[in-house]
């Protein structure tokens, strides 16, 4: 078959070999280079290399993305697709944009299904984009079960230079239920409104997603399901004001442990913008109300059904966001969705919740550094250097939020305080621990160093919620290097 310029192509190469591999893709992409079109290998850096040496002099027009990193999950595969294309189409010559990608497969016994359903999704998601994707899947690794899922995902497959119609496709919406439409009448979750806030251009985008990521900890969802809710709701804002003007609004209900997000904004009608689509992959329920121009899109998902676990997870989230003194208890039952008596019997005093958050693995970030830092069995004095780099990738993580345990003694001043006495034997092990690596690297002062070496540490943290940055980590890391 022939294809158009300015079409959206998706097509499914299987091959057995490197040699059927680069006999589809390297005249593929050869094609769109000396035409000026932009070509992106989504692939692993092996991939990509093998790729390169097949290009010779073409491969410098071919961009690199890590496969592991765009490929961290469907919902941010699909967002991430939407902002680079935003880009590369921004250019008056780019007619086409043609990209090979592959996903990191492996066995893909537990997420395969997520993925197949993202393969359906991407044929109404990114329909409207003038795009031609070749996804390869490599028999040599991918299940003989997985590829015959997602191939039913991909209205086309390679065949020669040109794709073929594939007789087995599926349509997306076998794949994903579509939304429930109503008129614009539902009242909100019957436990009132957690979270609101009302943007009016794409720059207050980073805002909304952080209120979002914070109410959804707080609801006791899991950090992926985190991760999808907040990419969902900032594609679904980012629709909204990409369609007229107008503000775009976020509410955050709850209703017992069901937890709703509503994304409120000029009305589309349609079923497949891009946001949609997303919202549709992510969650257990999307439902869609219109009227007066405008329309919302209301996505619902289980919170933690364990209350002791309800309480915590939004307990943590309230302390992070606003401190523990000016975290009530009344805000924390309502965040948590528990009747006051169920509280009080899992949390007698604000000083047990207290206790129990720093307790819980979550607060306790030593533990997983300690934990690597067993598993490299480095040298004593590279441990202690390793410490530091260990810090530099918590503080880029997501969830990175400060030390649970220096938030809690800056607010608690009383010594005899049960808080108090918790934080300071939390300090006290992570210094043991840094004084026995510093006596067995031989050092004179073990004690001194590793008062100092916490020092850095609890310095380093500090100045890390702020830049949000591994820097941090980095300039302790260049001190603890003259000390030891």
């Amino acid at each position: 078959m022939s294809t158009a310029v300015n079409e959206f192509v998706h097509e499914a190469l299987v091959y057995t070999s490197d040699e059927e591999f680069l006999d589809r893709v390297v005249p593929f992409l050869r094609v769109g280079i000396a035409a000026g079109q932009p070509a992106i290998a989504v692939l692993t850096p092996e991939k990509f290399r093998l790729l390169c040496d097949a290009l010779g002099d073409d491969s410098g027009g071919l961009a690199f993305v890590d496969a592991s990193l765009h490929y961290r999950r469907p919902s941010h595969a699909l967002a991430e697709y939407r902002r680079r294309l935003d880009e590369e189409l921004s250019r008056p010559e780019a007619d086409l944009v043609r990209v090979i990608a592959e996903i990191p497969s492996g066995p893909m016994t537990v997420e395969h299904e997520d993925w197949t359903r993202y393969e359906a999704v991407v044929n109404r998601a990114l329909a409207g984009y003038p795009l031609w994707v070749i996804c390869g899947y490599d028999t040599r690794v991918v299940p003989e079960q997985v590829l015959a899922d997602v191939l039913s995902a991909h209205p086309l497959v390679a065949a020669g230079e040109q794709p073929a119609r594939n007789a087995d496709y599926v349509e997306p919406d076998e794949f994903i239920a579509p939304p429930i439409r109503r008129e614009a009448k539902r009242p909100t979750g019957a436990g009132g409104s957690l979270a609101r806030l009302t943007i009016a251009d794409e720059p207050e985008l980073t805002d909304l997603r952080r209120l979002v990521a914070g109410a959804a900890r707080a609801g006791g969802l899991s950090p992926v399901v985190v991760d999808d809710v907040t990419v969902a709701v900032g594609e679904l804002a980012r629709d909204g004001l990409r369609r007229g003007e107008g503000e775009t609004s976020v509410q955050v209900v709850r209703d017992q442990a069901r937890w709703h997000c509503e994304v409120t904004g000029p009305a589309s009608g349609a079923d497949d913008d891009l946001g949609l689509m997303i919202a549709r992959l992510v969650s257990e329920r999307v439902e869609v109300a219109a009227g007066a121009g405008k329309e919302t899109v209301r996505m619902t998902f289980s919170g933690a059904t364990d209350v002791r676990r309800r309480i915590l997870d939004a307990a943590s989230e309230l302390f992070y966001q606003h401190g523990i003194r000016a975290t009530g208890i009344n805000t924390i039952i309502s965040h948590s969705g528990v009747a006051k008596a169920t509280f009080f019997r899992h949390f007698p005093a604000k000083a047990d919740l207290v206790v129990a958050w720093l307790q819980q693995p979550a607060s306790r970030w030593f533990d997983g550094i300690r934990a690597d830092l067993d598993i490299k069995k480095e040298a004593p004095a590279s441990r202690l250097l390793s410490f530091f780099d260990l810090l530099g990738k918590w503080f880029v993580q997501d969830e990175f939020r400060g030390c649970a345990f220096q938030n809690a003694a800056a607010e608690t001043p009383e010594a005899a305080h049960p808080v108090r006495q918790v934080t300071e034997a939390y300090a006290a092990e992570i210094r043991d621990y840094l004084q026995r690596t510093a006596a067995e690297a031989g050092l004179s002062d073990p004690d001194g160093v590793a008062e100092q070496l916490h020092l850095l540490a609890q310095g380093a943290i500090a100045t890390a919620v702020v830049t949000r940055s591994p820097r941090p980590a980095r300039l302790a890391r260049a001190a603890a290097e003259r000390l030891i």
